[in-house]
């Protein structure tokens, strides 16, 4: 990687350049008047200073600051085993310095910042998908948003165990989330951002508890539905965490008996088969396409994830089992973007578990783009939809359905964090 621009770790006059060349980069931050860039550069040099896992970073340029960042460590769930990961947010570029690869230097820095931490994964999510995945991301699970009335969620027996969330329930609540995250393959250990964010103005909380222990929860906003009738509101779920189908159960039920007064529930979920919960998935356009399909939500690409080492991705991994397969695979990975990690890496599956090996003897070979390559690994998409796309290739063809096997989740993964 070729970077272009001098990186310095942001002080306090620094944040306050960054949080200028973001507002003006971002306009729906609002930042208008010297009183909201200096609140806003308040809350970010709070972060740098208090935050451990942030770091704020400004790109230079013959001593001017032409952009910036915000890198974030992660734990993430990979099926089971607790993954370090890099995340990076707020990539703003000044507005004098567009289409001067500011941005390509912005990310390459990212990259070898936890190249060099020994970090094997990075994840952001993309102001432009396409500007990304250029640069070696592979798309992550798709988000659906549903539009539905509340009558079209399942109907179940109302229980006593709905309560609004309590100040002295937090830390259950963490605990709770945190529960989930390890069962869910993708999830991100709970932030200590958001867990400062579980009281923030605007949101309630419903939780479902069992004695004294938090099982699952709802949080929710109320958004207007019209200009002209002040009484017609939605909910707009934030987040929705349960331990059990009953929990589940029991928290959508809560949303079910608004219908006297709400609109429409809009929930949005990384899970592909929500709609058959459902009695009525369609929203409210009415919309009918190819001949006769109602249409039911909307679809959209976030989260992307990059392997920035692919060596060191298997070797963090050799103690987990890669669905029991085993065979000797050479992975010709494409990768334009960073050329260390442009080459051959060989891999011995012995019953699922990874081994980085040397050598010309290997029962196949496989070769892909590395932002399909993330995406396979992290289970997003199949090896076989690769190669009916044309997006990866295989030596023997009798080998792929092990490979399709190999690297195939139980679940794709599930990301709730926003960064």
């Amino acid at each position: 990687m070729i970077i272009n621009s001098e990186f310095r770790r942001l002080d306090e006059d620094g944040i306050k350049e960054f949080v200028r060349i973001g507002g003006l980069a971002y306009p729906f931050m609002n930042i208008h008047t010297p009183e909201d860039l200096q609140k806003k550069a308040e809350q970010y040099i709070r972060l740098q200073n208090e935050e451990p896992t942030i770091n704020l970073y400004g790109a230079y340029r013959d001593g001017k600051m032409v952009g910036g960042m915000e890198l974030q460590d992660f734990y993430m769930n990979f099926n089971g085993v607790e993954l370090k990961t890099g995340g990076v947010g707020f990539v703003a570029v000044d507005l004098l310095h567009k289409k001067e690869k500011a941005a390509k230097d912005i990310i390459s820095f990212f990259i070898s910042y936890y190249r060099q931490q020994k970090v094997s994964m990075a994840m952001l999510y993309p102001f432009r998908p396409d500007f990304y995945k250029q640069m070696g991301f592979g798309f992550g699970t798709k988000m659906n948003q549903y539009r539905i009335k509340p009558a079209a969620l399942p109907k179940t027996k109302v229980k006593e165990n709905i309560y609004y969330l309590e100040e002295k329930d937090k830390e259950k609540l963490v605990e709770c989330y945190n529960k989930y995250a390890a069962a869910t393959h993708g999830m991100i250990k709970r932030t200590n951002i958001e867990t400062s964010n579980i009281f923030a103005p605007g949101k309630t909380t419903i939780v479902y508890k069992q004695g004294e222990s938090i099982l699952g929860y709802l949080t929710f906003f109320f958004k207007k539905a019209s200009e002209i009738n002040a009484l017609k509101n939605d909910i707009l779920v934030k987040e929705l965490v349960s331990s059990s189908t009953e929990v589940q159960r029991q928290l959508l039920n809560f949303l079910r008996i608004q219908f006297d007064q709400i609109n429409r529930i809009i929930i949005n979920t990384q899970d592909e088969y929500f709609h058959y919960l459902l009695n009525d998935p369609r929203d409210e356009s009415d919309n009918n396409f190819t001949p006769v399909y109602h249409q039911s939500n909307l679809q959209g690409v976030g989260l992307m994830y990059r392997v920035i080492d692919t060596a060191l991705f298997f070797e963090q991994l050799r103690e987990y089992s890669f669905n029991g397969e085993s065979i000797k695979l050479k992975l010709n990975i494409r990768d334009s973007f960073v050329e260390e990690n442009s080459r051959p890496v060989i891999v011995d599956f012995r019953d699922g578990k990874p081994t980085v090996t040397e050598g010309m003897n290997y029962a196949a070979e496989i070769s892909m783009d590395i932002s399909d390559f993330s995406a396979l690994v992290m289970g997003c998409v199949d090896f076989r939809a690769l190669l009916r796309l044309g997006l990866a290739e295989i030596s023997h063809m009798s080998y792929a359905d092990t490979v399709n096997k190999l690297f195939r989740t139980k679940e794709k993964p599930v990301c709730t964090t926003v960064f």
